[in-house]
């Protein structure tokens, strides 16, 4: 049962369309006259969301979409293709940190308000596997993204991002939009080198990506392309307030060494070092007139090494004697070393009895082994090792279609589009367990004499402890489903689509249905409006179900900020079972857009959508319950030494709602060349409806326990920031390209404490400023330079968090802690 919370109506989503409405309806009574030169942006057909015959582009989509060229995502200059996407699509979001452990070193990012788990990914229009690591403590909590880090950047020819839900075509997860990266088909080749560091001579990159087509018979072409990536740990972290490192002497009196302990001593701050090396290949073969084969693959490798909190000498869980002792404390660090690998191989063609017909398999895979060193399994005493294996964690996914269309002639003002399909998924997900010193509890006691005589320290590896053999799992799950697409024009300015799909799962979620209804109504060529209706759902991830991991953090107990041990329980475990949990069910959403496109001359355009998306059965990670009632309770059932618990659970009921405004326009400066000025909002807003009601087995262990609190419900409708803005002008004259960007990140807030509302942290919008400047010494050689964050700027400082961490400057901000960032990247054509 769910208890109702006030929310307010969203209807007024859609005021900001009234006034743009109004001039979009002047202007298109005018008649302007269209300037040489259409932007390639505009013009640029698109595929995504559309699987009939005719063509469109972004203007003549009923649907909202946006349009990113391969080579605006290599003039960014950062090694990262999520950061890239981001600084052009105002609706997708990224910070800096995805979280903290393992969830900071796999990057994900937020698209119309919603979480990564929410978007889904194509390569080629097909479906890319996910993430085997799962984001546990951030912004994403609770996603396994499709990892776009790991796709060679140079393979890319555009990327086209659906602003809408689209689980009636595409199937689960497809509830903000769709992303599809659309290799290139292109001969020839071309090499980008990228360096580039912080303004305070930290946090180094660089980058190569090599890219060659060739012809392969008479008409194929096989795209090849490398990429190599590093990037150095950067390390923000201030003091960490702590007023003693080591116990006091004998006598009471403070240890000498105490004058001389460095407070900064937090490693983890910042970025993670990174390496990361990834090879593709797109390969297009028609055999004759009838039949094309096609394949495309991705293989990459990468290491995340990220620092974690210090443990003072003083600590109960730190061995200061002993080979493998830390006299001074220690900082242990994380690594995750990822292999990951999709293939694609299908047929197509265009007349079986009179239908286009496409026939694929997909099968993707993500491996990810996950150590910890400069570590301790403080149980173990003076034998304790300093190096851990954690864990593995896999995820595989092999997805077949079937995909067929065909065009009838019906007498209508155009003809009737028909598409039909088929697919089927196998999905599974698995955890290997770790060293054994990496869980077991040693039972060492601070023997008598040491400051702590007789006490225990916590048992298994700092940072996290290894998964045993126990907690080892495997699960598996075939989905099978059919979808039809149909478009038609009742009039020859009015378009009208209708898709349904079903979908049935073996495992868990059964069957689903999903519709949508899409339409577009051109009242001139200069002014039309669309707006779309559909429900959706989203599968709860195999990870979802069956994640497991026991981790160290740190808060305030019994009036003492320490550390202490938590685990995240999979669902079905006895454990979480006794904490209330309930197996999970698919989130349900349905969406609704309006919106108009105005295009007065080929070189302009506005377009503006509002939206409204309601998520029923929202799978969050729940509060993380701690105390000694917890800690007794999971004890007696066999899960030791544990302070604090979580589990997945269908917990909340949202809804978002915002408006995408994107406007563009190509001015020709004759002698002076042209500039492509953009300019783009997004502004979003979520709100919880309504909330689970706390389990009856946490309500016996005391009133103060809640299955969502301050923290967890702050990361659904706080910590994104409310708006995003960019304006920019890409300006092309003789030889030069100057690119100029200013982004302008909306307010937000991080609530610090479960407790505490004195601790939580509003920040402030700032103004971010990009340049780039490229120079063709000829139609081979470019040269550029550039700067993000040209001018520095930082987010607030925190100022009101527990300082024991070092944090500076909070956790997620929207364009990251590091400063500026400047960059050379030359590029070479053959």
């Amino acid at each position: 049962m769910l208890k109702r919370s006030t929310a307010r109506r969203t209807a007024a989503v859609y005021r900001p369309l009234l006034l743009p409405l109004s001039i979009a309806c002047g202007l298109a009574s005018s008649n302007l006259e269209a300037a040489e030169g259409a932007s390639p942006t505009l013009d640029t057909v698109v595929v995504t969301g559309n699987r009939g015959t005719a063509e469109r582009t972004v203007t003549t989509s009923p649907t909202p979409i946006d349009v990113v060229t391969g080579e605006q995502l290599r003039a960014v200059g950062k090694p990262s293709l999520l950061e890239a996407l981001s600084k052009f699509i105002p609706s997708f979001n990224l910070p800096d940190r995805a979280g903290w452990d393992a969830s900071g070193v796999v990057r994900s990012a937020t698209l119309r308000g919603l979480t990564a788990s929410h978007v889904l990914v194509l390569v080629n229009g097909k479906r890319r596997h996910t993430s085997a690591t799962l984001n546990i403590n951030g912004i994403n909590s609770g996603a396994a993204p499709s990892d776009l880090d790991l796709i060679p950047v140079a393979s890319i020819d555009h990327i086209e991002v659906l602003r809408d839900g689209a689980a009636a075509q595409y199937g689960s997860d497809a509830i903000s939009g769709v992303i599809n990266i659309i290799l290139k088909q292109t001969t020839g080749g071309s090499s980008d080198t990228t360096l580039g560091q912080g303004y305070d001579g930290k946090r180094g990159t660089a980058q190569e990506a090599l890219n060659y087509g060739f012809q392969v018979g008479e008409a194929g072409v096989l795209n090849v392309s490398l990429d190599t990536r590093y990037q150095e740990r950067d390390n923000k972290a201030g003091s960490n307030g702590y007023s003693s490192h080591y116990y006091p002497l004998a006598d009471g009196s403070p240890d000498p060494r105490e004058a001389d302990a460095s407070h900064h001593t937090y490693k983890g701050y910042g970025l993670p070092r990174s390496q990361l090396a990834d090879v593709g290949y797109n390969l297009d073969l028609p055999l004759n007139d009838a039949v094309t084969l096609y394949s495309f693959s991705t293989l990459a490798t990468r290491e995340n090494n990220d620092g974690q909190n210090f443990r003072l000498p003083n600590g109960r869980n730190t061995i200061t004697t002993g080979p493998n002792g830390y006299p001074n404390g220690y900082s242990p660090y994380w690594l995750v070393n990822e292999t990951d690998f999709q293939s694609a191989f299908g047929a197509k063609g265009e007349n079986f009895g009179g239908w286009a017909w496409d026939l694929s398999s997909t099968y993707g895979r993500n491996y990810a082994k996950q150590r910890t060193y400069d570590n301790q399994n403080p149980s173990l005493g003076e034998n304790t090792p300093n190096k851990f294996t954690s864990g593995i964690y896999i995820a595989d996914q092999l997805t077949s279609n079937l995909d067929l269309k065909h065009s009838y002639e019906i007498g209508l003002a155009k003809p009737l589009d028909v598409a039909f399909g088929f697919e089927h998924r196998r999905e599974s997900y698995e955890t290997r367990a770790g060293s054994e010193a990496s869980y077991i509890d040693g039972g060492y006691v601070f023997p008598a004499g040491h400051p702590r005589a007789g006490q225990r320290p916590d048992p298994g590896a700092q940072v996290t402890n290894g998964i045993s053999p126990e907690d080892e799992q495997k699960i598996s799950r075939n989905s099978v489903a059919s979808y039809i697409d149909l478009g038609f024009y009742p009039v020859e300015q009015w378009y009208v689509g209708v898709a349904a799909r079903y979908e049935h799962y073996n495992e868990g979620v059964g069957a689903t249905r999903s519709g949508k209804l899409s339409t577009r109504y051109e009242f001139n060529p200069v002014f039309a409006l669309r707006g779309t209706i559909s429900n959706g759902f989203r599968a709860p991830s195999l990870a979802n179900q069956i994640f497991t991991a026991r981790s160290t953090g740190f808060d305030t107990i019994n009036g003492v900020y320490q550390s202490y041990n938590y685990v995240i329980l999979p669902v079905d475990s006895a454990g979480a079972q006794a904490l209330g949990a309930q197996s999970l069910k698919p989130e349900r959403s349905t969406n609704f857009s309006l919106g108009f496109a105005l295009t007065p001359s080929e070189d302009l355009s506005l377009t503006v959508d509002g939206y409204v998306i309601n998520l029923r059965d929202r799978l969050v990670l729940s509060e993380r319950f701690q105390g000694p009632g917890v800690a007794a309770l999971l004890d007696s059932i066999g899960v030791p030494a544990t302070a604090g618990a979580q589990y997945f659970t269908n917990g909340a009921n949202t809804r978002t709602s915002g408006v995408d405004v994107v406007g563009n326009y190509r001015q020709n400066l004759a002698s002076y060349g042209s500039v492509k000025w953009t300019a783009a909002l997004n502004y979003n807003h979520t709100q919880i409806l309504s909330v689970s009601d706390t389990p009856a087995q946490l309500s016996a262990l005391g009133s103060n326990f809640q299955l969502l609190g301050r923290q967890s419900r702050a990361l659904l409708t706080k910590t994104s920031p409310s708006s995003k803005m960019i304006f920019s002008a890409d300006w092309a004259i003789r030889d030069f390209d100057i690119n100029l960007r200013l982004t302008r990140y909306g307010t937000y807030t991080e609530v610090n404490s479960s407790s505490n509302p004195d601790l939580d942290r509003e920040y402030s919008a700032k103004w971010i400023t990009d340049l780039d400047v490229a120079y063709a010494f000829d139609k081979q050689l470019t040269v550029a330079v550039g700067a993000q964050n040209l001018f520095d700027k930082y987010p607030d400082h925190i100022g009101v968090s527990n300082s024991s961490f070092g944090d500076n400057w909070g956790s997620y901000s929207p364009f990251g802690f590091t400063g500026g960032y400047y960059y050379t990247r030359l590029q070479y054509a053959f």
